[in-house]
């Protein structure tokens, strides 16, 4: 029987005929070189994040905030690895050298002191945000501009799906010793590199002194506009959507200018808001061991469970940012995101509480990312529409800044002061951006719409 407020019949039936021709499309779309970047996305955003702060927080808590900050800021190593790829054509080669910078250093990590950890995990990093960008480029360097959109939502679905598969390997893993869970580990990304090498397509070679053609309209020196929204999690400041690389051969060069719109004030929101929800995510496993008595296993279990919950919320959050308007969708999820980082320094103070409470606060920070990560591309594109590819990359710059300040400062703060205050300092940073938010970019945007 029907639920009381399910659509009659035949408008139902259309609803389930859509749904089906989507999904269809999105499978139909899917390429078979999606496969090694989903084991490097897996790798990167799904045992990184549970497995290298368990094995760091031997050396203390501050220590697992520098392993991930080193980690966001491999996200730097995304334009010179899409500059090396559009000049000499070199994809294939480039993404074998990504998936084996990301297996070397997961399978060295355990073995390594605390110095040595820290360039292992930007290793890990730069290997990944080097693959995405060649995921990236391999789109929209192949496929005419009509065709992004929907071949970077079937990728960034593939993706996801490998995240969350890593997820629940590190849910097994973290019952093992650190050497061998990170040994095993390493197989997911060294399976990569045999896929590289045989899946991803050759790019036609540029002619002399001229840059690869490109199967799109508009101006040559136009930056390629990935409208499609990050969706590959909070750990993916370089995510196929937002490492965004530039067709011009001088990438912001016009900061200045950029700074000087109202796209600066989005800036100065959007860095804090960032940061401060990076120290959750950077301490993710060792805070819900020690804060809440949740076993990593079971936190990296819970983890993949909310990420794929989580994917259907993307196509709500577009359509909430058509309704509603970009501004809204950014502001409640960055108010959500205040009220449950302060729920879950409560929780850490208070202690001995149902570990379903800060699991649950927890899946309702993701849930926000969903919207986040579709409105702040929005935003950035409605307020320099003149220059998209180089505020788009300073939007992505300042993503993998502000996740590298906010994982450091997480660490140190919990180290010496404890987790509610780490938490607290983070939801006090999101409430900074949301207030600078509120009072800029949304009057304007409120302004310009009356």
């Amino acid at each position: 029987m029907p639920e009381k407020d399910d659509p009659p019949g035949p408008a139902r039936n259309l609803t389930r005929r859509a749904w089906s021709a989507s999904w269809s499309g999105t499978i139909r779309l899917v390429e078979p070189w999606f496969a090694p970047f989903a084991l490097v996305n897996g790798a990167a955003l799904g045992l990184t994040p549970i497995l290298l702060p368990v094995v760091a927080s031997r050396y203390g808590v501050g220590h697992v905030g520098l392993v991930m900050g080193a980690f966001n800021l491999g996200a730097l190593a995304a334009p010179a690895v899409g500059s090396l790829a559009d000049r000499y054509q070199a994809h294939r080669i480039l993404a074998v050298t990504c998936a084996v910078a990301a297996a070397v250093s997961l399978w060295l990590f355990p073995l390594a002191g605390a110095a040595w950890q820290l360039p292992l995990a930007l290793a890990d990093g730069a290997g990944f945000a080097g693959a995405v960008t060649i995921a990236n480029l391999l789109i929209v360097e192949r496929r005419a501009k009509a065709e992004w959109n929907p071949r970077f939502a079937s990728l960034e679905a593939v993706l996801s799906v490998g995240q969350g598969a890593a997820l629940l390997l590190a849910a097994w893993l973290t019952g093992l010793s650190a050497r061998e869970g990170l040994l095993i580990g390493a197989v997911v990304p060294a399976a990569a590199i045999p896929l590289s090498l045989m899946l991803i397509p050759r790019v036609p070679a540029a002619t002399a002194g001229q840059p690869a053609p490109q199967p799109r309209p508009g101006p040559a020196s136009a930056g390629h506009h990935l409208a499609s929204a990050g969706r590959t999690g909070e750990w993916g400041p370089a995510s196929p959507s937002r490492a965004h690389y530039l067709a011009h051969r001088r990438p912001f060069s016009g900061i200045p200018g950029l700074l000087g719109s109202g796209f600066g004030w989005l800036l100065a929101a959007w860095i804090p808001a960032y940061a401060g929800t990076a120290i959750l995510f950077a301490l993710y496993p060792v805070l819900f061991q020690h804060a809440y008595g949740v076993a990593p296993g079971s936190s990296a279990l819970a983890f993949a469970v909310i990420v794929f919950v989580s994917l259907p919320l993307f196509p709500s959050a577009g359509r909430a940012c058509q309704r509603r308007g970009a501004a809204a969708a950014m502001a409640g999820g960055l108010g959500a995101r205040v009220i449950l980082l302060a729920a879950l320094a409560v929780f850490a103070a208070v202690g001995h509480l149902p570990a379903v409470l800060p699991l649950a606060a927890f899946a309702g920070i993701m849930f926000a990312w969903s919207f986040l990560s579709v409105a702040a591309p929005e935003l950035t594109a409605q307020l320099v529409p003149g220059a998209l590819g180089d505020a788009q990359g300073l939007l992505s710059a300042s993503s993998g800044a502000a996740g590298l300040v906010g994982s450091v400062v997480g660490g140190i703060a919990a180290s010496h002061w404890g987790y509610p205050a780490a938490l607290a300092i983070g939801a006090g940073a999101v409430a900074a951006g949301l207030a600078v938010f509120s009072v800029t970019t949304m009057r304007r945007r409120g302004a310009a719409a009356s």
